[in-house]
């Protein structure tokens, strides 16, 4: 689909948001859900780009993307401006699941990771059950606070430097607020695989569900390349993470629990 950039702010060194208008409804979106992106107008680079959906509207008028420059085809999407075009495919996936029971539900999210719960903040999924804690690793790249914060969601911060909130990792300020509140019944998470490991621990010690979003590399989106496989926990059966999740819970997946 063609959209149009709205705005590219800086969110920190190497961070950007795109807020992006498709030229036609699009509809349908899921918090956890992603699209492909097309970075360039060569063929350099040649493949489309997965990028988690972050803040949007639910009749897809409009949509924005959270991105840190890791390389030539992010770089080139950080140089985009106002007005410019940007071809776009998706939405695609399975997102997170929105008419969960319970009274708290706790996203914990590291870096980019807290991307797809713009969406959730933005449509006011789940009300006052929601509460997102997140983790940098210093306070310059605690993305998006107040973004959660002027919508009424609670957030608890981490820096592993100190410089902000609980100094050290968002999964140590987990089992504080787990100590301190209690349990939440329902987590989500996204951010760095090493977080999400350490959290399925912290969920399975305490029988909470997780429900997780990866971020595998992927080139199509539709599970026809099979660049994104992983191994179902306990069986030898592999499954695309663009087509089954790209949220699943923590304890379907080998990768979170080895």
């Amino acid at each position: 689909m063609n959209c149009i950039i709205l705005k590219n702010q800086k969110l920190a060194e190497g961070f950007f948001y795109l807020s992006i208008k498709p030229k036609a409804l699009i509809g349908g979106i899921k918090a956890g859900q992603f699209v492909m992106v097309r970075v360039g107008t060569s063929s350099v680079p040649l493949l489309r780009r997965p990028m988690g959906i972050a803040d949007f509207k639910v009749d897809g008028s409009e949509f924005g993307l959270l991105i840190q420059i890791t390389g030539i085809g992010t770089r080139l999407l950080s140089n985009l401006v106002p007005g410019d075009n940007l071809d776009v495919l998706g939405p695609f996936g399975n997102g997170f699941p929105p008419d969960l029971k319970g009274e708290k539900i706790w996203a914990v999210a590291g870096g980019t990771g807290v991307a797809p719960f713009m969406g959730i903040a933005a449509n006011n999924i789940f009300g006052n059950k929601f509460k997102l804690l997140l983790g940098a690793r210093s306070a310059d790249f605690l993305l998006q606070t107040s973004f959660f914060s002027d919508r009424g969601i609670p957030v608890d911060v981490s820096t592993e430097d100190s410089t902000k909130g609980f100094g050290g990792l968002v999964t140590e300020l987990v089992d504080k607020n787990i100590k301190s509140n209690g349990k939440p019944d329902v987590m989500f998470t996204c951010g760095p695989i090493s977080m999400m490991k350490a959290l399925a621990s912290v969920a399975d010690e305490h029988n909470i569900p997780l429900y997780a979003s990866l971020e595998n590399r992927m080139a199509c989106g539709f599970g026809v390349c099979l660049g994104c496989v992983l191994k179902k926990q306990n069986e030898d059966r592999f499954f695309t993470v663009c087509r089954k999740g790209p949220v699943f819970l923590s304890s379907e997946v080998e990768i979170l629990n080895t």
